[in-house]
């Protein structure tokens, strides 16, 4: 093989692109909110043949004569595809998540077996009863690639293989005590991992990993809890290729993220890296090498520690200077690898890597009408909040928007979550209708330091505030017009929606998607099943605790001050929503319409936590589309916000 740094001048090919005169006048809503086109194409491990799902029809791509095969699924519902060995590969059905009670994910069917050729051979599994659930099938946590392949899972607390050929299920071992399991390539438990006192985003307090060597000895080691000093575990893996436990901690005091590595038969550990920003994966590949450590900052960086994977990823990334660049699969020999190359501009677009060549092909799109579309791009900013915190930002706006235009100020939810860099259908939406798009990290926001993510800690209103003076920021550089402003959130997002309306005269409008109106029902309705048993600390810390901090939650609860409220008010929820409960929404409604209030309420029956069906978000994004153009209309442009 060639070094990589002498692949500088890759070649690359796109794969049926747009002509230049398409151009965005073509662009619908519904190219926006559409489910993915495509499932990530996988290629086979003796790098011959590509396969993905397309709609309903299984795609088998002969790389070497440049051929299709078309298979379709027919009435069986398929989303995704593996390689089991070099001829044979196995079709997923979607999961569906009950909407009676959060936890029962059911398949109605198998995975089913197909061949190179296209030939559907037999169910992975069978159930004489009809119905597969998920204890039955999932997780299928490998495979194992001899002359007679099976597939190994595992039930309760035992493991079993599955032989491919025939669907036989043996039972194996009885597994080890822990949370998560890790597997070696004969599909045996090595390491099995038990974490306690999670802290939402924090980070876990301890860890106990039972070790399995090859001679079926067992031994224990214990990660001590560090939480006294700051120190939380953010990550951990095994790896196969070296025999290590590997885990990454975040020392809060110090800024300070270390990844580490504990050999398994020595018990020996060492410091495999020391950064400032806190890693969120470790990244193996399909030997079980660690090959890099992922972080955030303003966007995602890969760390490669692989010299191979790091070369070839900064050539292909001077490619795509404006999206990030990732690798989904590859093949055994390392010659076809495949890339899924998305940004704000490039959506989602995956790309076929040939290592002898050095030629890169497109081979599709998730989002194939805005393929050729002009898009905005996407900017991180800083600006300053009204008590000197520096609040991280993203502005999407396209390059041909005038000065003062229309703002649409999107929150995300959480709080301890973020945005990142990249594709969002609602920000490119606005954007492509003439918007600009601001994204606050408001104070509570995950990622940009142990500080500023507690600092939102029983400061909810400085949480508005934040959103607000971002609203001023842009103003302020005759961006925007500050009398068309329309608040749009989800979850917690939906929860600053409504508390922009009710205390501050900032927004023209505003959009709450499964938000919170009231607090203090917040608190009493918080399951701590759905949160994996530690929601209700964590909402403590963030909202406070009845009682105590009764008049400090009602304060800045929504539903206790309608009558501020002067813009109207758009709510959606889920009727099924597992997370917040619909009566939030329900009483809200029900609240402004008593005091006279500009309120249209829309309930969604069957939708969960948000719109994960494009159905559900074609139709919503139409209504919020409509909604705001209405209360915009009745704002006359600001023509001070011009420049001089």
């Amino acid at each position: 093989m060639l070094p990589l740094a002498a692949s500088i001048a890759f070649s690359v090919e796109a794969r049926d692109s747009q002509p230049a005169a398409a151009q965005s006048a073509s662009v619908k809503l519904e190219d926006f909110t559409r489910a993915p086109a495509m499932s990530p194409p996988r290629v086979s491990p003796d790098s011959t043949h590509l396969a993905w799902i397309d709609k309903q029809t299984l795609v088998i791509y002969d790389i070497r004569d440049q051929t299709e095969k078309d298979v379709a699924a027919g009435k069986f519902p398929i989303s995704d595809v593996e390689w089991i060995d070099n001829d044979n590969l196995v079709l997923y059905p979607p999961s569906t998540i009950g909407r009676k009670h959060v936890s029962a994910i059911r398949y109605g069917y198998s995975p089913v077996v197909v061949s190179k050729d296209g030939k559907v051979l037999r169910l992975l599994m069978s159930n004489e009863l009809g119905n597969i659930f998920g204890g039955m099938l999932t997780p299928i946590v490998r495979y194992i690639r001899t002359p007679s392949p099976k597939v190994v899972t595992y039930v309760d607390d035992h493991v079993y293989t599955i032989d491919v050929a025939n669907g036989k299920r043996t039972r194996g071992a009885k597994m080890m005590d822990g949370d998560t399991h890790a597997f070696d390539a004969n599909g045996v438990e090595r390491v099995a991992i038990e974490f306690k006192d999670e802290k939402f985003s924090y980070g876990v307090t301890s860890m106990k990993v039972r070790y399995h060597d090859k001679t079926g000895a067992q031994q224990t080691f214990d990660l001590p809890r560090q939480d006294k000093d700051n120190i939380y575990y953010t990550d951990f893996d095994y790896s196969e290729y070296d025999n290590g436990f590997y885990w990454s901690q975040f020392d809060y005091k110090t800024g300070t993220a270390s990844t580490y590595r504990l050999d398994l038969a020595t018990n020996q550990q060492s410091l495999f890296r020391n950064g400032t920003d806190k890693a969120t994966d470790i990244m193996l590949d399909d030997k079980g090498k660690v090959v890099g450590i992922q972080t955030y900052s303003d966007r995602e960086h890969i760390e490669w520690t692989d010299p191979y994977y790091k070369q070839m990823m900064e050539t292909v990334q001077k490619l795509f200077p404006t999206a990030s660049v990732d690798i989904t699969n590859m093949s055994n020999d390392r010659q076809q690898i495949v890339f899924i190359v998305s940004g704000p501009e490039k959506p989602d677009t995956y790309y076929l890597f040939d290592a002898a060549s050095r030629h890169l092909a497109e081979i599709g799109t998730n989002y194939p009408e805005l393929e050729g579309q002009t898009l905005a791009p996407m900017t991180y900013v800083t600006y300053k909040a009204r008590d000197g915190l520096d609040i991280p930002a993203y502005v999407t706006k396209r390059k041909d928007t005038p000065d003062g235009a229309p703002l649409i100020v999107l929150p995300h939810g959480g709080p301890a979550m973020r945005d990142t860099y990249g594709f969002n259908y609602e920000a490119q939406y606005f954007a492509h209708k003439g918007y600009v798009v601001l994204q606050p990290q408001y104070r509570g926001s995950y990622g940009f330091g142990d500080a500023f993510e507690r600092a939102g800690n029983l400061h909810l209103a400085q949480m508005t505030t934040d959103l607000e003076d971002g609203v001023h920021f842009l103003a302020g550089q005759h961006m925007i017009d500050p009398s068309r402003v329309c608040i749009v959130g989800w979850s917690w997002g939906g929860y600053l929606a409504q508390a922009g309306l009710a205390f501050t005269d900032t927004y023209a409008c505003g959009v709450s998607g499964d938000g919170v109106s009231d607090l203090i029902e917040s608190l009493n309705e918080d399951d701590d099943i759905f949160w994996g048993g530690h929601a209700t600390t964590y909402w403590r810390e963030v909202i406070g605790r009845k009682g105590q901090d009764s008049e400090l939650i009602h304060s800045v609860s929504p539903i206790g001050h309608v009558e501020s409220i002067k813009a109207p008010l758009l709510l959606i929820h889920g009727q099924a929503d597992p997370v917040v409960n619909v009566r939030q929404s329900d009483r809200m409604n029900a609240a402004m319409k008593r005091a006279g209030k500009d309120v249209t309420y829309i309930p969604v029956p069957d939708m969960l936590h948000g719109p994960d069906q494009a159905a559900d978000r074609l139709t919503l994004l139409q209504d919020m589309d409509d909604f705001i153009t209405k209360a915009f209309a009745k704002k006359a442009p600001d023509a001070a916000t011009a420049k001089p």
